[in-house]
């Protein structure tokens, strides 16, 4: 007899064959069954049947996909330039079609392998983006503007100037007048509810221009509430009904007059699957159902159920138990029953309809302004490219010249991920398809994984894929194809995946609901080993924190890691979660204990979360508000500055009024502190003193960065990682500066935005990253922590949408809308649920369904193991007992196939082994790290040289400030600025110790410098050619002998000492390179970043040096009051050598 394997593999191979097949198909391809390779030997095969390449178009959702598939046709091109075919046989058949295409490349001059770009791989927002450029006057554009990253902004404006209109006194300022009126005036409510609307309006767009009547509305929400109450007879037929109705009977004797129940007071016919029946329907469902939507237990029946301690009480609780048994048999039974409570009452019907006409002008008066404001910057989103896409390709009087065109010149579209699509994108290939007819060759190819749809937040619908496969587009019927086999897991987490996931998604598909039932597939490998799925149980007690409990959890985690690491140090392994913020707990266990874990976070962090961002934004809000207390604190102690919390509690403690700046200008409390803490408060002063004189003289990135330099802010960082966080934050000062202009709350909102980059010292072996961002991937291991955590909030949309099919006699079937306006508690005029309630159940059961897939999408990354972690509660009334998940859960999911494993942690834990609530830190038990640069900022002029008058009044800083950049007129001058960015580093170098320094440190740097360059008005070129003649100067020095001897550390050294001296009756100030005493001697150095030839022996470079004697004279002239001999000597950067002027 053939096993179920060997059926399911031998239908997977016809299948893959077929698919090559000159038809229209629409593909289910499970987890890891090689969806590219697909492709790819469709799109070979389908080069069979064109005269040109471009014929044939390839749709993707991301670019990285787009770029994989056009590797792997590129690819098996080259393979079969030769003559050895591959030993794997879906290989061979690739290559078979690999080697026709390149005949026929030869025969027709294609030249694929010169030319890939004939290969029309996109993704489908450059598609539409293509589109919309071949007709610009067609698709509204006019010029082609710019596509908008985060439009955001552009939607916040359009809703301003929308609200704005309440006072015009015309038809749209009632519009705007009543929607407040209805949302208690809440401008900020409708402000975020409107720009939400924006993000999505592709949604709802195309409804809110027609919006006709309520009739058939009504009639599409009558046709919903009737599907849904035929499903809950159908679970409750006549004869169950009969057995129900003397129990209900008997509750309802037993309670008030005025409970619900005593509608049925005294049932005796079994009810219909009517609309006039409802209430009677919701009463069953209540009596039957707990307020989790779960069926009554006999145990838990009671006199406030209508069943009193009595005998007869306890006789019908046991009929009642056994009615319940036998309704269970029904599948979906307690869903179906569910449904009945959230059926809405349709009374309002009127007023509900007059708010969606009202909420409908408003939505269109927004996007009318959208466009405005888009036109008026030059951007556009992707939805408006997509829209403008549809428009170039139908009108209103059929398809456009484009279309007509296109379609003559497509012949054959392949799309993938097609789980993921929407119904706007759906439409395009509608439009696409539109002239094409039965059998004229041309063909639609559909490939996608409905079990792995999990992008609704991308409006993706999966819904159309089941809609797709039964119907087809317009009249393209596709070809319905299953594959089977996984080539990516082991056979042990095939198995335990199949059997888990088939109890819990759906029985049936429902396209209403986004219901997928679960399709089963076969591993394509041998058993692994060591493969196969473990369940660590996290057990807390009742009263544990959820803090402590995630901590423990992360604990076990962190051991898994490195156990795998230990065992299996070549293999890769991925932490996957639904959400970034449930690593915290984990990331906080390494960073805290695990220092040998190193990882990549895949936009996880962000980018407020790292200290060195913190501390450069904390300076950022400091300079524009002097009386933010806790950011000028912050300043004060980051590295730059460090001061300790003792000089810090000297300096602010017994003054909570004045500003931390004003309080800096007092010097006796300076005076109060270590020496250490007035030298680096006096350098933060001084720094900052002339930071807020030049406040509004130049673009706030330029500032910021200006004073961060001064600050020595690059010797605070650590990694190359630091340097990118810092530059992106700098970055997006400038991206601000550059739009709207620059705001501290559109700052902090920006960074939310941003993520921190991924630690630089990891590798690839071990990541942390979403199960939505691991889609596509696969790895040795994957743990999955967090499986208790629950779904995210819904959100509350002004308005709701449904689309239904009705029966039509005459076209078969009709599209009819259903709206529903957002109802306030404070609006309703009865607790029923309402139309709007409904629709929101709807999108919450879809939210739901999602929610599994994203789990089983997680699951299926494994390729050997599959690590399952959640935290139960201990149940301390019943020993060796644990209570069940929350509902919707990923843990109550699984929880049929893992509960037994939580049961049996919990019979052998006791008690004082659970985790209790978390202990409380105390001040007592906290020591903060202060982490800072050893030395900060320049020392004390030699006050023989400079009386205290002008050390006073003297711009000091001023001459340092402006050279950060440098000012307008030495723009063009690259060679100046590699030589004031050389010395700044040298200069930071010697400060900070050269132990602090290699070259890997060094070349970390090289963004930081290619930034400051550009700024400097240096284009791209030329900053990228000046940073690495400065990391040249910079690795050669601190590689040369005379160079680390010029810059050790010594207690008499100074860098960059600025002296000031009276000449002629005007200040004159000269900055001095490095300076020391040796050995009794006075040394002057001056650094020089010309690029020497390192071959030049030593006379030459002494004589090339001699040009400079002049400048280093007069260096040596303020020294000479110290009676010490004087040596002058110029450091060559470039070189690493020393010529010291006799």
């Amino acid at each position: 007899m053939t096993s179920m394997y060997e059926t399911l593999i031998a239908e997977d191979e016809a299948n893959r064959l077929a698919a090559l097949g000159l038809a229209s198909f629409i593909v289910e391809a499970p987890a890891g069954a090689g969806k590219t390779e697909l492709l790819t030997q469709r799109y070979l095969k389908l080069l069979q049947t064109v005269e040109s390449p471009e014929e044939i178009i390839a749709i993707t959702f991301t670019n990285k996909a787009a770029a994989e598939m056009r590797l792997r046709i590129l690819e098996s091109l080259k393979l079969a330039l030769d003559d050895v075919p591959p030993p794997q046989a879906h290989k061979q058949i690739t290559y078979a079609l690999a080697k026709q295409a390149l005949q026929l490349s030869a025969e027709h001059h294609w030249q694929l392998l010169q030319n890939p770009a004939r290969l029309r791989i996109t993704t489908i927002d450059a598609f539409c983006g293509h589109l919309a450029r071949q007709m610009p006057l067609l698709s509204r554009f006019g010029s082609q503007p710019m596509m908008s990253i985060d439009a955001s902004v552009h939607y916040q404006e359009a809703v301003r100037r929308t609200l704005e209109m309440l006072d015009s006194g015309d038809e749209h300022g009632k519009v705007v007048a009543d929607t407040l009126s209805h949302l208690d005036n809440n401008t900020e409510r409708l402000t975020e509810l409107l720009v939400k609307m924006l993000s999505q309006r592709d949604q709802w767009l195309g409804h809110a221009q027609q919006l006709d009547s309520s009739k058939g509305a009504e009639a599409a929400l009558c046709h919903l509430l009737a599907q849904d109450m035929a499903q809950a007879a159908a679970v409750l037929p006549s004869d169950l009904q009969s057995q129900l109705m003397p129990l209900v009977r008997f509750a309802a004797a037993n309670l008030p007059e005025d409970a619900s129940i005593a509608l049925l007071r005294d049932w005796d016919e079994p009810l219909e699957a009517d609309l006039a029946m409802l209430p009677a329907w919701r009463v069953i469902a209540d009596f039957l159902l707990t307020g989790t939507n779960e069926f009554r237990k006999e145990k838990g029946l009671n006199v406030r159920n209508g069943f009193p301690a009595t005998d007869e009480g306890r006789a019908n609780k046991a009929v009642f138990q056994a009615v319940v048994d036998a309704i269970r048999q029904h599948p979906s039974a307690e869903l179906h029953l569910s449904h009945i409570r959230k059926l809405p009452s349709l009374e309002g019907g009127e007023e509900s309809w007059h708010l969606v006409a009202t909420f409908a002008h408003l939505l269109n008066l927004a996007v009318a302004h959208l466009w405005t404001v888009f036109q008026e910057a030059g951007e556009v989103d992707f939805i408006g490219v997509a829209q403008r896409a549809l428009q170039a390709l139908e009108d209103e009087t059929g398809a456009t010249d484009l279309a007509m065109k296109l379609d003559y010149r497509i012949s054959h579209l392949l799309v993938d991920e097609f789980q993921d699509t929407s119904p706007t994108q759906v439409e395009l290939l509608r439009r696409l398809t539109r002239g094409w007819l039965p059998d004229d060759g041309r063909t639609l190819f559909c490939v996608g994984d409905p079990m792995q749809s999990i992008y609704r937040f991308r409006k993706a619908d999966v819904g159309l894929f089941l809609q797709v496969a039964e119907s087809g587009i317009d009249h393209i019927r596709l070809n319905k194809l299953k594959l089977y086999r996984n080539n990516r897991s082991c056979p042990q987490v095939v198995d335990w995946i199949n059997q888990a996931f088939r109890l819990a998604f759906p029985q049936q598909d429902s396209v209403a609901r986004g219901a997928i039932s679960y399709r089963p597939f076969v591993a394509g490998k041998p058993v692994a080993e060591d493969g196969g799925v473990q369940v660590h149980p996290v057990l807390a007690a009742r009263n544990t924190s959820k803090l402590a409990a995630e901590m423990l959890e992360a604990i076990q985690v962190a051991n898994i890691i490195e156990a795998e690491q230990h065992e299996y140090p070549g293999r890769t392994i991925a932490v996957l979660v639904r959400a970034r913020d449930h690593l915290t707990a984990l990331v906080t266990e390494i960073r805290r204990a695990r220092p040998n874990i190193k990882f990549q976070a895949v936009e996880i962090e962000t980018l407020s979360g790292r200290q060195s961002v913190q501390d450069v934004l904390a300076l950022t809000h400091a300079l524009h508000h002097r009386a933010d207390r806790v950011n000028w604190l912050a300043i004060l102690r980051a590295p730059w500055c460090g001061l300790t919390l003792a000089d810090m509690h000297v300096l602010a403690a017994d003054d909570h009024d004045s500003t931390i700046w004003s309080l800096m200008q007092d010097e006796a409390r300076l005076a109060k502190m270590s020496i250490d803490g007035q030298a680096r408060l006096r350098h933060t002063k001084q720094v900052l003193m002339q930071a807020l004189l030049h406040q509004g003289r130049q673009s706030t990135r330029r500032w910021v960065e200006s004073v961060w330099l001064l600050l020595n802010g690059p010797a605070c960082l650590w990694d190359t990682g630091d340097v990118r966080d810092v530059q992106a934050f700098f970055d997006l000062i400038e991206s601000l500066d550059a739009g709207n202009g620059f705001s501290l709350t559109a700052l902090e909102e920006g960074m939310q935005k941003l993520y921190a980059a991924p630690d630089a010292q990891a590798t690839e072996s071990l990541q942390f990253m979403t199960i939505h961002k691991s889609k596509g991937l696969e790895f040795d291991t994957v743990i999955l922590p967090g499986l208790d955590r629950g779904n995210a909030q819904q959100d509350q949309p002004l308005l709701l949408w449904e689309e239904v099919s009705m029966p039509d006699a005459t076209l078969g079937s009709a599209t009819e809308l259903i709206a529903a306006p957002l109802m306030p508690k404070g609006s309703r005029q009865h607790d029923l649920p309402t139309p709007y309630d409904y629709l929101q159940g709807l999108e919450k059961e879809r939210a739901q369904n999602e929610s599994l897939r994203v789990l089983y999408v997680a699951a299926t990354r494994a390729e050997r193991k599959l690590h399952l972690l959640g935290i139960a509660k201990l149940d301390e009334d019943a020993v060796g007992q644990v209570k069940e998940p929350t509902a919707n859960t990923h843990l109550s999911h699984l929880w049929p196939q893992v509960a037994a494993y939580f049961m049996q942690a919990a019979a052998v834990t006791q008690p004082d082994e659970w985790i209790n609530a978390e202990e409380k830190p105390t001040l007592a038990s906290f020591t903060p790290q202060l982490m800072r640069l050893k030395q900060v900022g320049k020392p004390e002029l030699f006050q023989a040289i400079v009386t205290k008058e002008l050390a006073r009044n003297s711009n000091l800083l001023g001459e340092s400030l402006a050279k950060s950049p440098p000012a307008v007129e030495d723009y063009h001058s690259l060679e100046k600025n590699i030589g004031i960015l050389a010395h700044r580093y040298v200069e930071l170098m010697a400060q900070s110790g050269l132990e602090a320094w290699n070259i890997e440190r060094l070349q970390t740097f090289k963004p930081v410098m290619q930034g400051w360059f550009q700024q400097a008005g240096h284009d791209a070129k030329q900053a990228e050619q000046g940073a690495v003649k400065v990391l040249h100067a910079l690795i050669v020095t601190l590689d040369s002998e005379q160079g680390r001897w010029v810059l050790q550390a010594r207690e008499t050294a100074r860098a960059e000492l600025a002296l000031t001296t009276i000449e002629n009756g005007d200040a004159s100030t000269r900055v001095i390179d490095r300076t020391f005493i040796e050995n009794g001697e006075r040394w002057i150095i001056d650094y020089k970043s010309a690029p020497l030839n390192a071959a030049l022996n030593q006379e030459a470079i002494a004589q090339y040096a001699e040009q400079y004697r002049a400048q280093l004279e007069a260096y040596a002239a303020l020294f000479t009051g110290e009676g010490l001999p004087i040596k002058k000597a110029i450091l060559f950067l470039s070189i690493g050598k020393l010529a010291v002027l006799d």
